[in-house]
């Protein structure tokens, strides 16, 4: 283990052997860093926070500290991270609220500089936040979701698979996979670029088109087809967008643009 003589590491920290730690980093007792992971310098890891095999953690990072809400006291929470994670300068990630609660990021992900996801988020694989992405607390962000620099999500907020959003958007209701979202957190059509990144078939392509005009057509009633989608898409692409809509939405549900 290549420990800076600067560094602070509690002794009840769980290190593997293989961590780099960088000069003036900071690490509590209850964290767990696993193998290959390398902290730059002023890296503050606290909390009861685990993070995943091979994270690239920069400069001035802060995973697992205590969530920015008034009615947190304390209580033991958590901050999960998970493997292959990039973590630019400045990013924050907040753990749990709740007791017993966690936030989590999963693998292969990209968070640019000065990314902030609070409390109870939970990030999906392939996640890219570009400078400046503000997750505020108990959002969702599927799969190969990119969010452009400057953007906002609204708390309780959920941001469907492979959904593209717009630089300084102010995302403020659910966004189906998929999507594509212009600077008002409105729908502007598909993700085209990303599905074709993403390889699907082109029967699941037209399959999402097809839902997307049940959703979306301009005589539509949107919770009327929300219901009926399910018994209108053929693949698995078209089912994660009906499955999406039928669970509960604490904000509503994006409209076209």
């Amino acid at each position: 283990m290549a420990i800076h003589p600067t560094a602070i590491v509690d002794s009840k920290a769980e290190i593997h052997e293989s961590v780099e730690i960088g000069p003036y980093c900071v690490i509590d007792a209850n964290v767990k860093v696993h193998a290959g992971c390398k902290l730059e310098q002023n890296v503050y890891l606290t909390g009861w926070t685990e993070i995943g095999e091979n994270c690239v953690i920069h400069p001035g990072v802060i995973i697992g500290h205590e969530p920015q809400d008034v009615k947190y006291s304390g209580e033991r929470t958590y901050c999960c991270i998970g493997k292959n994670n990039v973590f630019r300068e400045y990013v924050t990630i907040h753990r749990g609220t709740v007791p017993e609660s966690e936030t989590r990021v999963g693998d292969d992900c990209f968070l640019l500089a000065n990314s902030h996801v609070a409390h109870n988020c939970m990030v999906g694989n392939n996640v890219t936040m570009i400078n400046g992405v503000l997750l505020a607390g108990h959002v969702e962000i599927g799969d190969r979701v990119t969010v452009g620099g400057g953007a906002g999500v609204h708390q309780f907020s959920r941001i469907g698979d492979l959904a593209m959003i717009a630089g300084m958007a102010a995302v403020r209701m659910d966004v189906v996979p998929y999507a594509l979202v212009d600077e008002d957190g409105r729908i502007a059509g598909l993700n085209r670029v990303g599905l074709k990144r993403a390889g699907l078939a082109a029967g699941e392509v037209l399959d999402i088109r097809r839902a997307y005009r049940v959703l979306f057509g301009k005589t539509a009633n949107f919770a009327q087809a929300c219901e009926e989608l399910a018994a209108k898409v053929t693949t698995s692409a078209g089912r994660k967008i009906a499955e999406f809509v039928a669970r509960d939405s604490r904000r509503g549900f994006a409209g076209r643009s």
